[in-house]
C-alpha cells in the first residue's frame, strides 16, 4: 500500500470508528505555497457559471445564519457562482462522510469542519492551504484581518491551513446572588486558584449548593493545560514538522492546574454532571452550582433557559498572563483541491472570503452567538452597540482579543486527537471521583494517549 493510501486508510478508520466532538483533479500531494494555488484568471476563463459545493455540521441558529449568507452570496453572484450547501449532521457525522468521500473521490469543494479535525484534514492532503489561496488571490481575503487567536489554531509551520468560520471559547459563568451570599470578591476570579477558593467559600456558606460545575469532555483538560501556559503535546504542540509525537500531561504546571480542579471534586465542592456541557448548564441554571466552566455557546443556552442574575467572566489562567490563555473551539472552512477545477477553487475562495469578511462575520456572530473572527468588526458602531447590550458577548469579545497567540494556545495538532480525548477522559474521571490518585491517573492518561498518537502515525506511514 502506498504512503498516501496508508494515510487515507488510517484517517478513514479514525473518522468512522471514533466519535469526534469540521471536474479536473490534481496530484495526491499536499501543496505548499502560492505557486500551487490558482489565481483570479482561472475564474475569468470559466466557460460558464461555477458551482461550489459545501458540507457542514452547523445546526440551529448558526446553520440558519450560514444559509442566509450563502443566499446573499448567490444573489450577488447570480450567473457566475452558485454555492450549494448540504447539512451533514453532527461534526462527527460530517467528517465521517467526508472520509468516505475522499475514498470515493467525491469530496465537497468546501468542508466546514470542527477544530479537532485539523490534524486529520492536514494529513489527508486533499486541501489547498488558505495561505496559498490568499497569496494567489490578493484581491480577496486579507489574512491579516483574522484574529490572531483564531488564525493561530489553524496554522502549522507558519502556514494557515483553513479559514475560521465560527469560533467559541471557554468562559466562567457565575451566579451573582450566590457569590454575594458567600462573600466572594469577584476580582479574585481571574486565576484558577481564585476560582477554587471562591468555590470552597460557596460550599461552606450556602448549604446544598456546590461551588462549581464543569463538563468532563476532553476539551476541558486541554483548556486547563493551555491556561497553565503549557503545550499539550510534543514537540511544539505538533505545529512543526509532521505533527505531534507524544502527549504531555504530567508537567508541573499541568499537574497543579488539573490537581486544583480535581481536589474540588474529591472534597465535594464540585458538581459532577458528566461529559455533557448541557447537563452542566442545566445544573447551573437551576442554582445547583454557583459557578460553571462552559463554552461561550452556553450564552445562548442560558438565555433560552430564562436564567437571570448571572455573569460571564474570562476563563481563569494559572500560568503567566503573557503565555497562558484559552483555546478556541468551533470550525473552519477548508478548500478542497483534489477533484476540483481551478475555477471551482477560486470561486470557493471568493465565498470563503465573503464569509470571513467583517460585515458577514458581524451578522453571523449576532445571529449565532459565536465570536467574529475578523478584527475589523471591532470598529463597527452596530457591533459596539450589540456588545453594550449583551455583556456576556462583550466578555467573550475581549477575551478573544486578549488571548496570546502562542504555542500553548494553539492546541495539539494531531490526527489522533479524537482517540487522545477518548484515552484522557476515563482516567480524569477516575481522578476527579477519587477512584485513583491524580498522579497515577495523569501518568496512565499520558501513556494511553501517546499510544493513540503512535498508532495513528504508524498507520499513516509517518
Amino acid at each position: 500500500m502506498s504512503g498516501r493510501n496508508r494515510v487515507l486508510g488510517a484517517l478513514f478508520a479514525l473518522a468512522t470508528a471514533t466519535a469526534l466532538t469540521a471536474c479536473g483533479g490534481g496530484s495526491g500531494t499536499s501543496p505548499t505555497g502560492a505557486a500551487s494555488a490558482p489565481g483570479p484568471a482561472a475564474l475569468t476563463k470559466a466557460s460558464g457559471p461555477v458551482t461550489v459545493t459545501l458540507w457542514h455540521g452547523l445546526g440551529g441558529p448558526a446553520g440558519q445564519a450560514l444559509q442566509d449568507e450563502i443566499d446573499a452570496f448567490n444573489k450577488a453572484n447570480r450567473g457566475k457562482i452558485t454555492v450549494k450547501a448540504s447539512f451533514q449532521g453532527s461534526y462527527a457525522d460530517a467528517i465521517a462522510k467526508y472520509s468516505s468521500a475522499v475514498r470515493d473521490k467525491s469530496t465537497p469543494t468546501v468542508m466546514v469542519s470542527n477544530d479537532i479535525t485539523t490534524g486529520y484534514l492536514r494529513d489527508a492532503g486533499q486541501t489547498v492551504p488558505a495561505q496559498a489561496m490568499a497569496a494567489a488571490n490578493p484581491g480577496d481575503l486579507d489574512l491579516d484581518r483574522l484574529r490572531p487567536a483564531a488564525r493561530n489554531y489553524y496554522t502549522a509551520e507558519g502556514e494557515l491551513l483553513a479559514v475560521p468560520l465560527n469560533t467559541s471559547m471557554p468562559l466562567l459563568y457565575v451566579n451573582d446572588a450566590l457569590l454575594a451570599r458567600a462573600g466572594v470578591d469577584r476580582s479574585t476570579l481571574s486565576t484558577l486558584d481564585g476560582v477554587a477558593a471562591a468555590a470552597r467559600k460557596v460550599k461552606a456558606a450556602v448549604p446544598g449548593t456546590k461551588g462549581i460545575a464543569q463538563p468532563f469532555d476532553g476539551w476541558w483538560f486541554e483548556q486547563l493545560t493551555a491556561a497553565s501556559g503549557t503545550p499539550y503535546c510534543t514537540p511544539d504542540n505538533g505545529r512543526k514538522a509532521d505533527g505531534a509525537t507524544a502527549l504531555s500531561l504530567t508537567g508541573d504546571a499541568q499537574r497543579k492546574a488539573i490537581g486544583t480542579m480535581a481536589k474540588l471534586y474529591t472534597d465535594g465542592v464540585g458538581l459532577d454532571t458528566g461529559t455533557d456541557g448541557n447537563a452542566a448548564l442545566s445544573a447551573f441554571a437551576a442554582g445547583k452550582a454557583a459557578m460553571m466552566f462552559n463554552s461561550s455557546g452556553a450564552i445562548g443556552g442560558l438565555k433560552e433557559s430564562g436564567m437571570k442574575g448571572y455573569s460571564a467572566l474570562p476563563y481563569p489562567v494559572s500560568g503567566p498572563a503573557s503565555d497562558a490563555g484559552a483555546l478556541i473551539g468551533g470550525a473552519a472552512m477548508w478548500l478542497d483541491r483534489v477533484g476540483h477545477s481551478d475555477a471551482e477553487q477560486v470561486a470557493a475562495w471568493k465565498f470563503i472570503s465573503h464569509m470571513a469578511s467583517a460585515p458577514v462575520q458581524e451578522r453571523f456572530a449576532m445571529a449565532s452567538g459565536y465570536a467574529p473572527i475578523n478584527t475589523e468588526v471591532g470598529a463597527s458602531a452596530t457591533w459596539k452597540d450589540f456588545l453594550a447590550k449583551n455583556k456576556p458577548s462583550a466578555v467573550l469579545d475581549k477575551q478573544f482579543n486578549d488571548t496570546p497567540a502562542n504555542t500553548a494556545t494553539s492546541g495539539c495538532l494531531s490526527g489522533a486527537m479524537p482517540g487522545v480525548r477518548d484515552a484522557i477522559v476515563p482516567e480524569m474521571q477516575r481522578a476527579f471521583s477519587g477512584a485513583a490518585p491524580l498522579d497515577q491517573a495523569l501518568t496512565q492518561a499520558e501513556k494511553a494517549a501517546t499510544t493513540k498518537i503512535d498508532d495513528y502515525r504508524k498507520q499513516a506511514g509517518k
